[in-house]
């Protein structure tokens, strides 16, 4: 059932393994342990610290030309005696653009993260992005996608948008400020752009229809497997 309050909806996007190239990851991983972090995968720690998603906006959907007569005429009464030629001057007139409607979309994703203490995850970002762009890394290394999960108020996921192939586009720049009197929690933009996308609707009722407890499931009815048909679709 979807809500009108919209403060109740959430979403989550996890960047899968496959963004953080096995150099990177390897690196930043031992890092982690010597700290003794509770997260031991690079990819966990830098998914925790994503704070805001931007996505699927779109621009420029119009076009509009000046035309004589046209948008302002019809407002004038037509039994007024017309005094001077610069009644009916020229109007700008609205017309959809001639654009593919996809074309039209903003395809980049905005992901906003929190630092960290001693900027670990920018930094990773930051050598990450040299690491995909080198001149020897194949595209099949960089083939994988983002999904960003929308859930209702139930805590069920009723929709998904998957971001096809995105790249890294730009990345916020370090802001060291002494004129702050205390250590502020301060957050870093990071901007890709993809070459496709998909939105999805998915059927939440067979989502609340069971749980999981220990790695079973059971349906909310009665304590049962669920059939093997139904588990393993």
């Amino acid at each position: 059932m979807f809500t009108l309050k919209g403060r109740q909806d959430a979403f989550r996007l996890l960047l899968p393994k496959e963004f953080i190239m096995p150099e990177i990851e390897e690196k930043y991983a031992e890092i982690l342990r010597s700290k003794n972090s509770f997260y031991t995968e690079p990819i966990e720690f830098l998914n925790e610290t994503i704070q805001k998603v931007q996505v699927l906006g779109f621009d420029n959907a119009t076009v509009q030309q000046q035309q004589s007569s046209r948008g302002s005429k019809p407002l004038l009464d037509p039994t007024r005696k017309q005094q001077n030629e610069f009644m009916y001057p020229s109007n700008d007139y609205s017309y959809r653009s001639e654009i593919s409607p996809i074309s039209l979309i903003d395809k980049t994703l905005n992901i906003t993260f929190r630092h960290t203490l001693g900027y670990l995850n920018y930094f990773l970002l930051f050598e990450n992005f040299f690491h995909q762009y080198t001149r020897d890394r194949s595209y099949k290394d960089l083939d994988y996608n983002f999904v960003i999960d929308i859930y209702n108020e139930k805590g069920s996921i009723y929709s998904r948008i998957v971001i096809d192939s995105p790249f890294v586009h730009s990345m916020d720049m370090l802001d060291f400020d002494f004129t702050q009197p205390i250590a502020q929690s301060q957050t870093f933009q990071v901007a890709f752009k993809y070459s496709n996308f998909d939105f999805q609707f998915i059927n939440v009722e067979d989502q609340d229809k069971y749980y999981i407890d220990d790695d079973v499931i059971y349906t909310k009815e009665q304590n049962f497997y669920k059939p093997d048909d139904q588990a393993n679709p």
